[in-house]
Formats: structure tokens, sequence, C-alpha cells
């Protein structure tokens, strides 16, 4: 490989540079265009690690989640001649549609099949625990398919969704991609991959893109639907959601999607310390040297090291305390001079 290949090009730098000044901006202040908003809680270390590493920046991220989501309606289109009559049309689209309810973390509490203990539902109830068919914002229904609408519409489905996390990682080159990508595949992310090809072009350098993904742990299930008598796309009232599969079902969705969450947590722990050992065991694109990047620390240290800040900060406040303490009894047991 020429030197040049492993250089890293001041065009990257500065795309480099901006991106982490906008995820320097305080968490109160810092919008995306994510449902949540914001960065995962379960991927900031990650993120952290992956842009102290030269020749390489995030530029967007999912830690993984749960979603039951409200399906949006497309502008109706001029049907061919032809074209078959379908009743249930792919709908949605960017802006369309509406989150029901998101998580980043897995449903404690709700996950208890039946046959297991807590699986007759009582430990749902428990602490006023809304059931998932309040929590998804549906009401129960008969468990039937609904059919069309008055207008002859098919109605909008809801779905639930586990998705595992999704990492998408700019790199100075293709050289410094190749590292990224044999370690998300190592680590059970096997469908990772350049995001475009159109990131190898253009006048200002290329800037590869690794998208970290698995579809192998995505999980789908249509729950429910909308009913809704929309006039011109539009619903004079709010829509009853209407579930039509049980509470149990739901459980044993979130069932499956909490063991999935665990799955995932363990394939972007293997992803991170294995990016991290390429970059720790072999030379950087700008050195000759054997070293690990500046502020490096791996996750053992990192605990040990707040484990050990934590103690300090105890001690100091308890010592603090007993001061107070002393202070306080000594002012108590004093008498005034008689003269």
């Amino acid at each position: 490989m020429t030197e040049g290949s492993s250089t890293i090009p001041e065009i990257f730098e500065s795309r480099k540079r901006k991106i982490l000044a906008e995820l320097s901006v305080p968490d109160a202040e810092y919008i995306d265009l994510s449902p949540k908003g914001s960065v995962d809680e379960g991927i900031r270390d990650l993120i952290h690690d992956i842009n102290i590493l030269p020749g390489l920046v995030t530029t967007s991220s999912c830690a993984g989640r749960i979603s039951v989501f409200l399906e949006g309606r497309k502008k109706q289109q001029q049907k061919l001649q032809d074209e078959p009559e379908r009743q249930f049309v792919a709908s949605g689209g960017k802006g369309a549609g509406k989150w029901l309810y998101v998580s980043h973390d897995p449903l404690e509490g709700y996950d208890a099949l039946p046959g297991n203990k807590g699986g007759s539902g009582e430990d749902v109830q428990e602490g006023e625990k809304k059931s998932l068919h309040e929590l998804f914002g549906m009401l129960p229904g008969d468990g039937k398919p609904p059919g069309l609408n008055k207008q002859g519409k098919a109605p909008r489905l809801v779905r639930f969704h586990f998705e595992p996390l999704i990492l998408h990682i700019m790199t100075a080159s293709l050289h410094h991609a190749h590292p990224v990508l044999s370690a998300a595949s190592s680590s059970g992310f096997r469908e990772s991959g350049l995001q475009s090809l159109r990131c190898l072009e253009g006048d200002e350098g290329p800037s590869p893109i690794v998208a970290v993904r698995s579809a192998g742990l995505s999980l789908e299930s249509v729950i429910g639907y909308c009913e809704d008598d929309e006039t011109d796309d539009r619903a004079s009232d709010e829509p009853v959601i209407r579930s039509f599969v049980t509470e149990e079902y739901l459980r044993m969705l979130v069932a499956i999607a909490n063991e999935r969450f665990s799955v995932n947590t363990e394939r972007k722990e293997r992803f991170r310390q294995t990016l991290l050992n390429v970059y720790s065991d072999t030379p950087g694109p700008k050195t000759k040297k054997k070293t690990k990047p500046p502020g490096w620390e791996d996750s053992q240290a990192r605990r040990e090291r707040m484990r050990t800040e934590g103690l300090m900060r105890k001690k100091l406040l308890e010592e603090q305390a007993r001061k107070n303490e002393d202070q306080e009894t000594g002012q108590a047991t004093e008498t005034p001079s008689l003269g």
C-alpha cells in the first residue's frame, strides 16, 4: 500500500471537525432528525471511542429500539390501466405516519409469558403500570382484520418493530473503511457495507461511509389499525387506533424484542473492542508507531477510574458531614459565662 493511500485528506478533517462541533453541543440544546432528537445514551461511549480514532467519524446512529408506528397515507397517484387493485398498499414515506411509542431500552416488567413466573398478567399491574395496549395508545379490538373504510381505502396499519443498532461512519478513504467493515462483519453485523458508491465521488474528495447494521435481528409485526373516516386525507377528529391482537401476544413480542436487545448489546460491545484492537495493534494512518489514540482507555479502565473517583467524592462528602456534625455538637454543649 502506498504512503498516499493512508494519508487523511484535509477535506475529511474539515468535515470531522464540523460533525464533532455539532456533537459537542449540550444535550439540552442538541437536536437531530431522529424521533428521539438526540444521541442515544446506550451508544454514546461507542461514538466517543470511534470519533477519537484517526480517519473515522460517526454521522448518524441508533443504539437499537422498540417502536410502535402508525402508517401515514401517501397521496393518491393515478392508477395505470392494467395495474391490479390492491387492498393493502405500501403507505408512509418521509414525514408521513406517527410514532405511537419509542424506547431505546428493553421494556422491563412486560415480558413475562403465560406459564412463567408472573405470566398471569398480574405483574403488569404492579406499581400502577399501564397495559401494553395503553402504553402503545391502542384500544382492544375483536381480533378481526379491518376492511376498507367509507372512502374505499385500506386502513392505515400499526406496526410493532424491533430495530437493532445501525451506525454510519464516515471514513477518510477506503483504506480507513476496511478495518471498520472487517470489525463489523466479524462482530455479527453481517449486512454492513458502504452506504453508497456516490460517497466515492465528488470534486472535494471521497469520504466513504460505512453502514454498520444487522438485519437478522430485526422484528416486525402488524398489531392494529386506525379507524379513521378520512375526507380529502384529513380527519375531523382524533382517530381511534384499535388493536387486533391480545395483551398476551403483545407481551410475547416484547419478550422477543428484549432478548434481541441483549444480543444487540453483545454485538455492539464486540464491535467496539474489535475495532479498537485493530487501531491499537497496527500503525495509525499518520504514524508508524504502534500507539493508542490520545485519550483512549478500554472499558475496564474507564469503569475502574469512575469507581475510584466516585469513592473519593463519597469520602470527601463523609468527612465534610462529620466536620459539620462536630461543629454543631460543640456549639450545643457551650454554656454562657456567669461572670
